[in-house]
């Protein structure tokens, strides 16, 4: 998940995120994400689905498991991993993060404008993704 990637450069965005903030023998987890603006929270356990021995959808090479809890608290607030598959990386950022998110179509970007937005933005430390349609061809 993109996102998750992106709140990581600042771990204060993702230990915000939890109100368990240790790793537990009861494996329960107490973590919150934004609901129409509102803190919601989720309550987790650690039992994640895997495929062979390896975690079925993100993982850590770390080994730790915020990034798990995280898409398992979006997928709970969904009903199913399967309901969270695709859609814009803004619509998950404003559940993650609470912030306001504005979305680019790249048909209709002047490119010095662009990239003068995108300066500012990062001198501001705004979260910024990117994501691309499904598909195999070449506008995708």
């Amino acid at each position: 998940m993109a996102v998750l990637s992106s709140m990581a450069e600042i771990p204060e965005r993702v230990y915000s995120r939890f109100i368990t903030k240790e790793v537990n023998a009861a494996g329960i987890y107490l973590v919150t994400l934004f609901v129409n603006g509102y803190e919601f929270p989720v309550i987790l356990d650690d039992y994640f689905p895997v495929v062979g021995n390896r975690p079925a959808f993100c993982s850590s090479k770390e080994g730790e498991i915020w990034a798990m809890l995280l898409e398992k608290a979006w997928a709970k607030l969904y009903g199913s991993y399967m309901r969270t598959e695709g859609g814009q990386t803004a619509h998950a950022t404003q559940h993650l993060m609470g912030y306001p998110a504005h979305t680019y179509d790249h048909k209709n970007i002047q490119p010095a404008q662009f990239w003068k937005e995108l300066v500012e933005f990062d001198k501001r430390n705004y979260v910024m993704l990117t994501s691309s349609n499904s598909g195999t061809n070449e506008e995708t």
